[in-house]
């Protein structure tokens, strides 16, 4: 028996133009409302820019954002878990290092971007980010800081994801996409914020299914019962799960998660 369905966003849930079936999500919602299933939004993305993508639901959803670093339902805050000061300073060592690289740091009040890195990267981040703010350094930032994004080319990042794994065992490392890199703390994933639920309202993980793509959903896609990732999902996340479904832009999840729910 099925009790909570959480999908990653990002080439999974949203096409390429960040749209999905309204109408179908809106019966669909309807009928795990009527079963009594809890559904979820898994992403590595920023709490407000998940929770603006679903004006008529949000409220009776759930939300597990920042790779597993911040729970909620509707507007409620359940859970929060920021990177300790030292791991934010390596953290920042890390991106002084590879200071070439575009970066983003996500705080509970915003996320930040460098000054240096231009006006056109805030622009593009803020498909993703409702909240930004353009720095001069990351040092002062009075927030909690959830996880730090390294932006790498995209025949890079595999390497570049094994070294730093090897060079810096106490940070978390996982690919956010093919171009991306989330640093964070060690053991944070999806995969803890399902544990929070599952603990929460006494639902065991067999009793889950979840939906993704990239390297930051490996951890949601072993802990569930059921598992699928669309068809251009990384090979890490692939090996997973446990079945591959079509791609985003055929809404693929979306139809799979209305045969499951008839």
């Amino acid at each position: 028996m099925i009790k909570l369905i959480a999908t990653d966003m990002d080439g999974t849930w949203l096409t390429d133009e960040k749209t999905y079936d309204e109408e179908l999500f809106l019966r669909e919602f309807a009928l795990m409302q009527e079963q009594g299933i809890k559904f979820v939004i898994a992403s590595g993305n920023q709490y407000e820019n998940i929770y603006s993508r679903f004006p008529k639901t949000a409220q009776q959803m759930y939300f597990i954002a920042e790779n597993g670093a911040l729970v909620a339902k509707g507007r409620q805050v359940l859970h929060v878990d920021s990177l300790s000061d030292e791991n934010f300073q390596t953290i920042l060592e890390i991106v002084q290092t590879y200071s070439d690289e575009k970066v983003t740091v996500s705080g509970l009040a915003s996320a930040y971007v460098l000054e240096k890195d231009g006006q056109r990267y805030a622009e593009e981040l803020k498909k993703y980010y409702q909240k930004l703010r353009i720095v001069e350094d990351f040092n002062h930032l009075d927030d909690q800081i959830f996880k730090v994004t390294l932006d790498v080319p995209e025949d890079r990042m595999p390497k570049l994801l094994s070294k730093l794994q090897r060079d810096y065992p106490q940070i978390g490392f996982v690919s956010g996409s093919s171009t991306s890199i989330d640093m964070s703390t060690k053991g944070m994933n999806k995969a803890v914020g399902l544990e929070y639920l599952s603990k929460k309202f006494h639902i065991n993980s067999r009793e889950m299914v979840a939906f993704g793509d990239s390297g930051n959903d490996v951890g949601m896609l072993k802990y569930v019962g059921r598992s699928f990732v669309t068809a251009t999902a990384l090979p890490v996340a692939k090996s997973a799960a446990d079945q591959v479904i079509g791609s985003s832009n055929e809404s693929a999840v979306q139809k799979e998660i209305w045969h499951l729910l008839n």
